[in-house]
């Protein structure tokens, strides 16, 4: 059990502190949400005040608390908190409050501010993220009981239970029993539009309920010893806990229990009256001494109560977890003549055989994808060292978890579906790059060669749209040493998401490990080359089979080249560019079975692409391609008008 709470006279001046602090920080960036950094001060002074074992000299300690506001709006609130708690986060930072390059910006960043855990704002996603980071804390102390041991918070409003992400996350933080998993509701009952019954009728403790979590409610949110009388409970039920506490959205301000405090910064004659109402008077954001002191003597003190692992405890679990990739498997012929999604399987147990801390698994379609680790258990509440996840059919939750994994440290994690469905997830893979984790997305069933399942399984626009986020490697291999190569390219990659494109039918047995190495490193590699080339044939997946078919039936010579990074090899300086496409005025040519924007920034507005600009069709795959004109004749029937024009 915790300590017992501080003196209440203390107790409220930090927590009127922390609201006064927030709303001058927003006040003076002139943006921002009043409103719950007024509501929610208490249950964040609860966290840092009496629970969270964190040390702040240190914010990255492997066995710290982890806490994520995912009600990313009251991010004020949040440094503030760090601030008084004694993170390395300064009076004149939170002065800079969303200003550029500040380390305050408008929703928390990780890797940004010190003591935030996850970039949350994108609403959902952070109470995504804190049951992932609760799924990977589980199966490290499952493994490593005397080195991994904690708890993880979460704050999450009304909007964040209205995004669906919601759903799928809790519910499967409830078929998991994640106990050591406990989310603060700030339940004010209003959202940025108005009330909360305007848009939204649920029972959310009656939801979270259903999803197997143990409920509780405090119903004044003001009253501390209720808020830390629920938490002291909740660590002790072997279910995960969702406990509401009514607040009032502006508590103390001009718009107290209006959806107007939601985003409205108080004019200074507003932050005065606030500071009369409050009694706390705050200038420059110089917090006294003496709460800064209680609240951060009162972290030391849990710190210094936390059982320090044995060396070789900590040596054992620094092995676990130390990237361990010595080398890639060299396939057989036969092994390679197969599927990609095939092909990506056998490399997997390669690698997962190197790598112990490598684990994860598919939105329900793990028979279709083939990402699973073979010789592994099922990852459940009774075998918390499996290595295969049960994600369910909840890509966009899949995602999440897989962020909150991954930020948590320790493991290595990958999750599979169809990448029609890419789609499900994309806010997901964006927060990956936004906040450099390596998390790994292996998406099958790459074209209209899907088949008879028809268009709504068939992508077309999804591959060039995954390509257009920042800072992603998108990788679509073209033989069976380069997926090899991807799945080691995402291995070690350290701070960017990978994602995989992987096809359903045979890929083929052309290419080498050489070039494979090449094409992983520069974005792209020259297949064969015939002597003075007049065409060029980029094609990436299982269309570099299409190119060397092409190459083939071609009265002129050309050489083919699979680029299965595009974003890669477009970085890349001239020089480079030219030892994989030289400068001998060959026309370029694409062949992806995708949409073809894009495309033009190697071939001009006049160059040739064959690809997809439409849906695709149900029928099985040869028939579709020939529909699409995606076929050697027709290709070189085209390649020779076009050069003829």
């Amino acid at each position: 059990m915790s300590e017992m709470l501080i003196p209440v006279a203390t107790e409220w001046q930090t927590i009127n502190s922390l609201r006064l602090i927030a709303n001058q920080m927003i006040s003076k960036a002139g943006s921002g949400h009043p409103g719950i950094a007024l509501g929610a001060a208490p249950i964040l002074y609860e966290l840092y005040a009496n629970q969270l074992v964190v040390d702040p000299q240190n914010a990255d300690m492997i066995n710290r608390d982890r806490f994520v506001l995912s009600a990313g709006h009251g991010a004020a609130l949040l440094y503030a908190t760090l601030h008084i708690a004694g993170f390395n986060l300064s009076s004149d930072d939170l002065a800079q409050f969303r200003m550029p390059h500040s380390k305050t910006p408008g929703h928390p960043e990780v890797g940004v501010t010190p003591g935030v855990e996850a970039t949350t704002g994108p609403l959902g996603q952070g109470l995504g993220m804190a049951v992932g980071m609760a799924m990977a804390e589980a199966k490290l102390h499952e493994q490593f009981p005397n080195v991994i041991d904690h708890f993880t918070y979460s704050l999450v409003g009304d909007g964040d239970l209205m995004e669906g992400v919601s759903h799928e996350t809790a519910s499967l933080a409830g078929q998991q029993s994640l106990a050591k998993l406990i989310v603060l509701y700030d339940d004010n009952h209003v959202s940025l539009d108005g009330k909360k019954s305007r848009s939204d009728i649920s029972d959310n403790k009656a939801r979270f309920l259903s999803y197997g979590w143990d409920v509780q409610e405090v119903t004044d949110g003001n009253n501390l010893t209720a808020i830390h009388a629920a938490i002291e409970k909740a660590k002790l039920t072997p279910k995960p806990t969702f406990i509401a506490v009514k607040t009032i959205i502006g508590d103390y301000g001009p718009f107290a229990g209006t959806n107007k405090a939601h985003g409205t910064p108080l004019n200074p004659v507003q932050l005065e009256e606030l500071s009369v109402q409050l009694n706390t008077t705050i200038h420059d954001f110089a917090v006294p001494q003496p709460i800064l002191k209680d609240m951060r003597d009162r972290i030391n003190r849990r710190l210094a109560q936390q059982k320090k692992p044995k060396a070789s405890a900590l040596a054992a679990y620094e092995a676990f977890t130390r990237n361990q990739v010595t080398q890639t498997p060299i396939l057989t012929e036969m092994e390679k003549d197969q599927a990609g999604r095939k092909i990506s399987k056998i490399v997997l147990q390669s690698f997962a055989q190197q790598l112990p801390q490598l684990w994860g698994g598919s939105a329900d379609l793990v028979t279709s994808t083939n990402s699973e680790i073979v010789d592994a258990s099922l990852f459940d509440k009774e075998h918390r060292a499996g290595k295969n996840i049960a994600f369910g059919v909840r890509e966009f939750g899949m995602g999440a978890v897989m962020n909150g994994i991954a930020l948590h440290g320790g493991t290595k994690i990958f999750g599979s579906t169809f990448l029609a469905f890419s789609d499900y997830m994309k806010a997901a893979i964006r927060l990956s790059a936004l906040q450099k984790v390596p998390v790994i997305y292996v998406f099958t069933h790459d074209s209209i060669t899907v088949g008879e399942d028809g268009p709504t399984h068939q992508p077309t626009e999804q591959l060039m749209s995954l390509r257009l986020i920042p800072d992603v490697n998108v990788l679509r291999p073209g033989t069976a040493a380069e997926i090899a190569e991807a799945w080691r390219t995402a291995l070690i990659s350290t701070d960017r998401p990978t994602v995989l494109i992987l096809n359903r039918g045979t890929i083929g047995t052309q290419g080498t490990v050489s070039q494979a190495k090449l094409a992983m490193k520069y974005g792209a590699a020259k297949i064969n080359e015939q002597p003075h080339a007049v065409i060029n044939l980029i094609a990436t997946g299982s269309e570099v089979q299409l190119a060397l078919a092409v190459s083939q039936k071609l009265s002129v010579a050309s050489r083919v080249i699979s680029m299965p990074n595009l974003q890669q090899f477009l970085l890349l300086n001239t020089v480079q560019k030219s030892k994989i496409i030289p400068e001998d005025n060959a026309k370029n040519v694409i062949i992806e079975a995708g949409t073809t924007l894009g495309w033009q920034a190697l071939t001009g507005h006049s160059g040739l692409i064959f690809g997809i600009d439409r849906f695709g069709m149900s029928a099985n795959p040869q028939t579709i391609l020939d529909e699409y004109g995606l076929n050697a004749s027709v290709i070189v029937k085209k390649i020779a008008q076009y050069l003829e024009a």
